[in-house]
């Protein structure tokens, strides 16, 4: 009878021990984990601190020479109508076509409210976005491209990489919230496939 009132006793206390194993093995995966961390960051300061000054030298150098090709490669897409929203006629599609890499192109109709909206996102994101050249073609004045590239719900847009069609977004089909799409959501969409750059 007592070692049968014990083996409660016993069992907390086995519970306890397994408990307090548990939570050791915790703490040491926690500790390990701070102890890389900590010689990560070391490693990384021990290589800031043998940086002489030719190394920094040519660290700055390399960024300058980056900022420079950026900015020639920015001036040059702009004069190329990056950076701006324009309406273009069918016959000038593949004159602009040709002369980028990234396009989004915007079918729509005038008086279309629908379609205005996806406007005032594009108009935005062009000035953000300017290595992709944004463009709207009136659907009803271009009948040849319309129906080539399937266009049969407005607004649409048809997203060209290296001159060839990657995708066309069908109205606001894509976007959870339909017709109330935020500008961050088109750029998401937009990004997905590759058209633009998302910064970090």
């Amino acid at each position: 009878r007592g070692a049968a009132a014990r083996r409660p006793g016993a069992r907390a206390m086995d519970e306890e021990g397994q408990q307090r194993t548990v939570a050791d093995a915790i703490a040491e995966v926690a500790i390990k984990a701070a102890q890389e961390a900590e010689a990560d960051v070391d490693a990384e300061l021990a290589r800031l601190d043998a940086l002489k000054e030719d190394d920094l030298e040519e660290l700055r150098r390399k960024r300058l020479e980056k900022m420079k090709d950026t900015h020639a490669q920015r001036k040059k897409k702009l004069a190329a109508g990056h950076g701006e929203y324009d309406a273009i006629d069918e016959k000038d599609f593949f004159d602009v076509a040709k002369k980028s890499d990234f396009i989004v192109v915007h079918f729509w109709r005038e008086s279309t409210w629908r379609c205005e909206a996806m406007d005032k996102h594009l108009r935005q994101l062009c000035r953000k976005h300017w290595g992709t050249r944004f463009v709207k073609l009136n659907a009803e004045k271009a009948p040849y491209l319309a129906e080539r590239l399937h266009i049969w719900c407005l607004p649409s847009l048809v997203l060209c990489k290296y001159g060839k069609t990657e995708h066309t977004v069908v109205g606001f089909s894509e976007f959870s919230n339909g017709d109330e799409v935020s500008t961050e959501e088109v750029e998401q969409l937009l990004a997905k496939y590759g058209v633009i750059t998302l910064e970090d």
